[in-house]
């Protein structure tokens, strides 16, 4: 499986680095991709370098979305829609983190109910999305999540993973 982390300024390091170690455990080929090939300072002050951009990567089958600030903007980008709308048709499945169903939103592909942390209550307001208070949710390829470790959760549900991994990562059996 070919797993691509979706960098955004301000994202959500933590999400990002145990949906990472996640898929290591899992045996997955996993890489950061960001619109440039500049160093993105996350949330929490730590600075990753993608390892890939948008216009030169492998090829995705799952995709994750890491919440962040300025979510609904990003998802209105040309340069993220043209990537998203490119790529979507060879994901096997997309996951968003704690508000990036917002993106998913602007970029055209998610309405409806969604899970969703409750920091993105307020944002979600005078949208076309409901938010839920299940820890994630499945709209055919792709999940929604309340974030951080309920992202991971649903990453390793969704590959059919549990016990070890889940006991490595501090999620329970």
């Amino acid at each position: 499986m070919r797993m691509g982390v979706l960098l955004t300024p301000g994202f959500l390091e933590a999400e990002a680095a145990l949906v990472m170690e996640a898929a290591r455990l899992l045996g997955w080929e996993r890489f950061t991709i960001a619109r440039g090939r500049t160093a993105l300072e996350g949330s929490a002050g730590a600075v990753w370098t993608p390892r890939y951009t948008f216009a030169a990567r492998p090829e995705l089958e799952v995709l994750v979305i890491p919440g962040g600030p300025n979510m609904r903007k990003l998802g209105r980008d040309p340069a993220h829609q043209d990537w998203l709308n490119e790529i979507w048709g060879g994901l096997r499945a997309v996951f968003a983190g704690a508000n990036g169903v917002l993106f998913l939103l602007e970029a055209g592909h998610l309405s409806g109910r969604v899970a969703a942390h409750f920091i993105a209550e307020e944002a979600l307001a005078g949208t076309t999305l409901e938010r839920t208070e299940e820890p994630y949710r499945w709209q055919g390829k792709t999940c929604t999540t309340q974030g951080y470790v309920f992202l991971t959760q649903a990453v390793l549900d969704w590959a059919g993973f549990t016990g070890e991994a889940r006991a490595h990562l501090g999620l329970g059996g």
